[in-house]
């Protein structure tokens, strides 16, 4: 690790004039300056070298990322911007340039390619330079023999899409080819699998004899493989349903963990930022996660196994509790208090449940089929259907613990329905109603804080959920008389106090997001309740 150069005596000098320096680079903490000037001076030398981080090699972890100083929450650890993006694996129809879903989009309302006839949603995406090029022309080889005519029907053929920009890259741009046959791909694990066939079948064999690529089998299958390990899912926004994948070489490095301390964001231009969404000291790791936090372990190694083909041995995977979360804890029926949890958590199809408090005791097996049958009734429940929701959680509460991954899933629709579904407008919820959206925020966060903590979307999210209630319902009770003015101004500022950490977070989210809106509005309303505590 890199420290500022000193004298013999132990005193940091200064990188442009070697006098007794002051002061350390805020960026990396690896360098020293006597004066702001001398920083100023130096820093067209020393910005390419100014990093947070390092690359480092761990006989656990590979090549991993970890911190070169003590990084604050908020703080910008990277931004890279996407070496290639392309459809995700298994979409329907996609427009090639923009992603936008071809689903409901009429025939005669698409652009057909001239030369590969592939759909585009405009005439101006399929003149795109990036696929006017080598993209095209080898597409185009195999027009006679591929027909996409069905907008609402997977057609295997986008598999394809991105291996071949991305290997497209070696002639084109060798330096980002480089970087990206770097990617672990798992080869030798992925040939046990049923995704390699796919790919040999949809992707090799299809590049190879109907587009005449020159590309090895060992090169298709390798870009296959360092696509579904380190590709990163883009969220796009507009009016279209628009999702793509994105590769960041820099973002690879990352090694997961299941409480993450980054968070990242990637904009309309394909540019990832990534953050410490809680502090990071000099000489840690940086973590990203590959899965969702609020899902319980099972689930989560299960994904990491099938996606990204590793057994995950983090703490929380490790732990019973899931770092005192019992995301994924059952209720015991013989006690009052009793949590039943895996005795062996990264052993889940054999371990022994037992209840925390008690000597009962559920095999595997018994708990997979709880779990299953309760999860299909979730599944089952509409996107709004806010009663169903609630029936659900009451319903399965002697079975799981309340903050059960399940529960949480519950409770994070019903934290934004309510107040937004139009039979729960916020203005004519009754106080009860608006008591059970703030506690079922107060619930969601107290597990989120745990398992996703810090300057994280989620928290910012249920902040900005939380103050709306809260007001209301400060005001229903200073107008029923029911609390002093001096009262009523202490509920005020709990409130703005909320609403000036959500927006504070919310900023940090690209502005085309749905996350952005609610920044900016709630950048309006801490506005307002800022003007009206002053004339309280």
């Amino acid at each position: 690790m890199n420290r500022p150069e000193s004298s013999a005596n132990g005193t940091q000098l200064c990188a442009v004039c070697r006098a007794k320096a002051s002061q350390n680079c805020g960026g990396c903490g690896g360098i020293a300056y006597c004066t702001k000037e001398h920083q100023k001076q130096h820093w067209s030398i020393h910005k390419t070298q100014c990093k947070p981080y390092k690359v480092v090699y761990d006989e656990k972890f590979g090549r991993c990322m970890v911190a070169c100083k003590n990084i604050k929450p908020g703080e910008i650890i990277f931004r890279e911007k996407a070496i290639m993006t392309g459809p995700k694996q298994g979409c329907l129809p996609c427009c090639l340039t923009c992603y936008t879903s071809l689903e409901n989009v009429e025939e005669a309302s698409l652009f057909r390619c001239p030369g590969c006839n592939f759909p585009f949603c405009q005439e101006k995406c399929a003149k795109s330079s990036e696929h006017l090029s080598a993209e095209c022309l080898i597409l185009s080889r195999a027009k006679s023999h591929v027909t996409i005519d069905d907008m609402s029907k997977f057609h295997p053929i986008y598999l394809c899409i991105l291996p071949l920009r991305c290997l497209l890259l070696k002639t084109t741009q060798p330096q980002l080819f480089q970087a990206f046959s770097e990617l672990e791909h798992h080869n030798a694990l992925r040939r046990q699998t049923e995704m390699w066939d796919v790919y040999q079948v949809n992707v090799v064999e299809f590049l190879r004899t109907m587009c005449g690529v020159q590309f090895s089998e060992e090169e298709i299958h390798s870009a296959c493989g360092a696509l579904d390990i380190n590709s990163y899912e883009v969220r796009l926004f507009g009016h279209n349903n628009r999702e793509a994948l994105g590769v960041f070489t820099l973002a690879s490095m990352m090694s997961h963990n299941c409480v993450s301390n980054t968070h990242h964001v990637i904009d309309a231009n394909y540019q990832m930022t990534v953050r410490a969404s809680v502090a990071i000291k000099e000489g840690e790791q940086i973590f990203a996660s590959y899965t969702l936090p609020l899902e319980g372990t099972i689930v989560r190694r299960s994904v990491l196994r099938q996606s990204k083909l590793f057994e995950c041995h983090c703490l929380r995977c490790s732990d019973p509790t899931e770092c005192s979360s019992f995301l994924s804890a059952l209720r015991c029926p013989k006690c009052p208090t009793g949590a039943v949890l895996p005795l062996r958590p990264l052993e889940e199809k054999d371990t022994p449940w037992q209840c925390s408090q008690c000597p009962y005791q559920l095999t595997a097996a018994i708990v997979n089929r709880i779990i299953n049958k309760i999860k299909e009734k979730f599944e089952a429940i509409g996107p709004n259907d806010v009663e169903k929701f609630e029936e659900f959680l009451k319903r399965y509460a002697p079975l799981l613990h309340p903050n059960h991954y399940l529960f949480t899933g519950a409770r994070q629709s019903l934290s934004q329905l309510y107040g937004r579904d139009e039979r729960y407008i916020l203005n004519t919820l009754t106080m009860d109603q608006l008591e059970r959206k703030v506690s079922i925020c107060q619930q969601l966060m107290a597990v989120a804080d745990i398992v996703e903590p810090g300057l994280t979307r989620i928290r910012g999210v249920t902040l900005y959920e939380m103050h709306a209630p809260m007001l209301l319902m400060a005001r229903k009770i200073f107008e029923a008389g029911h609390c002093t003015p001096t009262e009523f101004k202490e509920k005020v500022e709990t409130v703005r106090s909320i609403l000036s950490e959500a927006t504070k977070i919310l900023s940090l989210e690209d502005p085309s997001s749905s996350e952005g809106a609610m920044g900016r509005a709630a950048v309006q309303s801490l506005c307002q309740i800022q003007r009206w505590i002053l004339t309280m």
